[in-house]
């Protein structure tokens, strides 16, 4: 992973993270984020059934795990970004298995038009 993606994706990740907080959604980590996360990519990349809960199971194990991360490394930003890092990679192998390739290819693509900002202003 490049590290122009993996800025992006982290920058991602922070802004799903304050929007969900900023929108009286559930805190990221929580059971409720993990289905309103589903949810939305649910409706944009059309899931079936079956994808929707390997999905779930998946976005449920990352926000929690991104949880613990931030929680455990609020001292030490390069151990944060080395670990979320190695949780996206996971989560993009994971979205291969489950995701068609068209489906796999909208999701990037919505991934790298997301704004960059951290919802901050």
């Amino acid at each position: 992973m490049t590290t122009k993606t993996f800025l992006t994706l982290s920058a991602l990740l922070v802004a799903a993270s304050t929007s969900y907080g900023q929108q009286g959604r559930p805190a990221s980590g929580t059971p409720q984020a993990a289905t309103t996360m589903t949810r939305e990519m649910s409706n944009r990349l059309r899931l079936n059934e079956g994808q929707y809960v390997k999905l779930y199971s998946i976005n449920r194990t990352r926000l929690t795990r991104q949880q613990e991360i931030e929680q455990a490394t609020t001292k030490d930003a390069a151990a944060r970004t080395a670990q979320l890092a190695e949780l996206q990679s996971q989560y993009e192998q994971e979205c291969a298995r489950i995701l068609t390739p068209s489906q796999l290819s909208l999701m990037q693509q919505d991934q790298t038009q997301a704004p960059a900002g951290n919802g901050q202003g």
